[in-house]
C-alpha cells in the first residue's frame, strides 16, 4: 500500500501532462494550462508552452514513477522516509520540466513573444 501513497505525486504529474497533449487550452487563461508570465505573452507562444510541457511532464512523471519505486524498495522497512524521499525526488523533477519549458520557450521565441 505504500507504493500507491509514493506514486501518487507522479501519477498526476502523469495525468496532468497527457491532459495537456490530448486536451491543451485553445485560448490564453488563468485557470488551465501551463501558466507563466511568458507563456501568456501570445496564443503562439501559449500553444507552444502547452505543447511542450505536457511532453516534459509526461516524460519527468515516467522518471519519477521508476524514481518512486526504486526508493519504495531501497527504504521498505522506513515508511516515512521514502515517502518523504519520492514527494522531494517528484518536486525537483516537477521544477526541472518547469525550468526546461522555460529555457525551450526563450529559444523559440524573443522577449516580446515573436518567434525567432
Amino acid at each position: 500500500m505504500e507504493i500507491l501513497g509514493n506514486l501518487g505525486p507522479s501519477i498526476v504529474f502523469l495525468g496532468v501532462g497527457i491532459i495537456l497533449k490530448l486536451w491543451p487550452p485553445k485560448e490564453v487563461n488563468n485557470f488551465y494550462g501551463y501558466r507563466t508570465s511568458f507563456s501568456k505573452k501570445n496564443n503562439d507562444v501559449w500553444k507552444e508552452a502547452n505543447s511542450y510541457s505536457g511532453t516534459m511532464m509526461i516524460l519527468g512523471a515516467v522518471i519519477s514513477i521508476i524514481f518512486s519505486i526504486t526508493i519504495t524498495f531501497l527504504y521498505g522497512n522506513n515508511p516515512g522516509r521514502s515517502n518523504i524521499t519520492c514527494v522531494m525526488g517528484s518536486l525537483i523533477i516537477v521544477l526541472i520540466s518547469i525550468f526546461y519549458t522555460e529555457i525551450h520557450l526563450r529559444k523559440v521565441f524573443d522577449k516580446d513573444g515573436k518567434r525567432k
